[in-house]
């Protein structure tokens, strides 16, 4: 078949008995019977790849639901309560006031079904992960088989198995996202791969198969929009192999046209829906240090990131569940960072073009992260963070392609010396990348062990920095957790739960002017979000002001939309001004929100027997359960 073309897709006998008689020359008896170890017959590389990806991970599977898996899962009533047309034809995010907008119709509709089967227990959503990591892993292992041979694949697939990196993708519930997007795409990528010189109905099935596919991934995960870009590469890797296919590149990809244009409609109508969905296409708001600044800076601080994606996928030794301000920094300008970045960038793609036709699995391997992570990585529009190890899976599939390339060129030009130190090396950093995964798994059993574990290992994040403050607040050191939130606000002045949050703090320690000044500072950052609005009005009421209480509640209404929180302020201001009808009316607004609320229920009992409405009093209170 035409992939079999490519380089070091199963040779041929006669070459590959050639092959190891060279190395046998060559080389001691020990790398002989690695070399000669043939994969392809035994299937031993794959239940090695297979264990090592669930033992790096292990030790995860008792982790609870930490992070965002609480609010996605057992928080989420589209979830617990089989909400089937509201997970595969609704956000993501199902919580009030989310900023980011997204759709995954796959990965809600999974745990939709998995709560028929798991139920609360987080165990079943974890042992899922676990075994998803090593089926993508296996997937790997597959297309590392279809571009270098047998030894140099499984080293790929190892390291892939192993990265530190992919902990958190696979650690956290929600990283299920990740898991479902990277196996979609890797099995759209070997279907195409295998299909090549399929005709008739094989090859009808072929292009319907990777249609089905592709939109999976993109239900799964955003990121893998990449894949018609992907195969593309992948075809002019095909172009570049010692043995060069029966047709031109150009013959190819015209061959190909049907499946590309396909495949792009399959993306489109993914698109509308998403927009029909969310009211929008990129549907993520941008993070908060974004939001205000120009291009320029963006693009600026995007190229910094280079530094962390190359020292991440070359030596994942040292990890953060945060990368935001105060462990990373926005520049100001061009600094030595941006100079660095944007060398290690422009390289990345230099070195890709020069051995394009010298070791095709290694510019494969730098292409594919290169596109696969444009998506998240703020160089083409602004994205809701900086970095995140998880969205590095998809993309370090390229870092495993590299790997693979590397050793196979060790494998024809090293010496036996050289090779033992090679093979010494491999087996030394398998065993660090094997600790360091399963170290890293349990920090993600709750959310105290992950702050606890970014406190003591990046004190200087903003995230530390609020959680210590939080924590000062509630001792009642109310002088230190005012320097603490000072220190927050400093490394992230538009972040607008920290503003309000920080602002709420100053209200109730009685410094008034500080936390108004904080409010209004969060209302100008995001004037859509509700809670500031609450927290400035009920200051007005506390301080006797109905009519200004009032104000800015209607002014929250009108800007957040419908809030039972500031309904039941409006409410409250009506009832600082003696209008006890207007607060019924402004009550049972609050009660449309939530008809659940008690408490609720019970203010409108008041107010109703206040107005001598006994009857209409009785049956609110009979809501309100007593």
């Amino acid at each position: 078949m035409g992939s079999e073309r490519w380089r070091g897709r199963r040779e041929p006998a006669r070459g590959r008995n050639a092959r190891r008689s060279r190395l046998a020359s060559r080389h001691s008896g020990f790398l002989l019977v690695l070399v000669t170890w043939d994969p392809l017959k035994s299937r031993r590389s794959y239940w090695i790849v297979f264990v090592a990806a669930l033992a790096a991970n292990l030790t995860s599977l008792f982790n609870g639901f930490a992070a965002d898996d609480p609010l996605v899962i057992p928080l989420n009533s589209v979830v617990t309560h089989g909400r089937w047309g509201a997970a595969l034809l609704g956000p993501y995010w199902h919580v009030a006031g989310a900023s980011a907008r997204l759709y995954r119709p796959v990965t809600i509709g999974s745990f939709t079904l998995e709560w028929r089967l798991w139920g609360g227990s987080p165990l079943g959503y974890h042992a899922v992960n676990l075994l998803l990591h090593g089926v993508v892993a296996l997937l790997v292992l597959a297309l590392l088989r279809r571009m270098v041979p047998a030894l140099p694949a499984l080293a790929g697939a190892l390291w892939f198995a192993l990265q530190p990196v992919h902990v958190e993708a696979v650690a956290n519930v929600v990283g299920r996202s990740e898991l479902y997007a990277a196996a979609f795409f890797l099995g759209a990528c070997l279907l195409y791969l295998d299909g090549i010189t399929w005709e008739g109905y094989a090859r009808a099935l072929r292009l319907a198969g990777l249609c089905v596919l592709y939109l999976l991934a993109v239900g799964s995960k955003e990121i893998a929009a990449t894949l018609p870009a992907v195969l593309v590469l992948l075809e002019l890797g095909r172009a570049s192999g010692t043995a060069p296919p029966e047709r031109s590149l150009g013959e190819r990809l015209r061959r190909e046209v049907p499946l590309y244009v396909s495949l792009l409609a399959m993306l489109g109508a993914y698109l509308f829906v998403r927009w029909s969905v969310l009211g929008t296409i990129l549907g993520g708001v941008p993070a908060p240090w974004f939001r205000g600044a120009g291009t320029g800076t963006r693009v600026l601080t995007a190229l910094t990131l280079w530094i962390q994606y190359l020292r991440l996928m070359a030596f994942p030794m040292a990890l953060s569940s945060d990368y935001a301000p105060g462990v990373l920094s926005i520049p100001g300008g061009v600094n030595p960072r941006v100079v660095l970045g944007a060398a290690i960038l422009v390289g990345w793609v230099l070195l890709a073009v020069w051995s394009w036709r010298r070791q095709t699995a290694v510019a494969t391997g730098l292409g594919w992260f290169l596109v696969t992570v444009l998506p998240v990585s703020n160089l083409l529009f602004p994205t809701g963070l900086l970095v995140a190890e998880r969205v590095l899976y998809l993309p370090s599939v390229g870092g495993a392609l590299v790997v693979g390339g590397l050793v196979m060129v060790a494998l024809d030009r090293a010496t036996q010396r050289t090779l033992v130190l090679l093979a010494a090396a491999g087996f030394i950093l398998s065993g660090l990348f094997l600790w360091r995964s399963e170290t890293r798994g349990p920090i993600w059993a709750s959310n105290h062990t992950v702050v606890a574990t970014l406190i003591r290992e990046h004190p200087e994040s903003y995230v530390s920095v609020r959680a210590r403050a939080e924590a000062l607040a509630r001792a009642g050191d109310t002088a230190r957790a005012d320097r603490a939130y000072e220190s927050a606000v400093r490394l992230a002045p538009d972040l607008y739960s920290l503003l309000v949050e920080a602002g709420d703090f100053d209200l109730r320690a009685h410094r008034e002017a500080r936390g108004e000044e904080l409010l209004k500072e969060a209302i100008a950052r995001r004037p859509d979000g509700a809670a500031a609005y609450w927290l400035l009005g009920e200051q007005r009421l506390r301080l006797g002001d109905g009519r200004a209480a009032r104000r800015i509640a209607l002014e929250g209404l009108a800007r957040a939309g419908p809030d039972r929180d500031l309904w039941a302020l409006v409410s409250e201001s009506y009832i600082a001004t003696g209008d006890l009808e207007a607060a019924v009316r402004a009550r049972r607004a609050a009660l449309a929100q939530d008809p659940t609320s008690k408490r609720d229920w019970s203010r409108l009992a008041d107010l109703l027997a206040a107005l001598g409405r006994k009857e209409e009093a009785a049956a609110a209170r009979g809501r309100a359960g007593g």
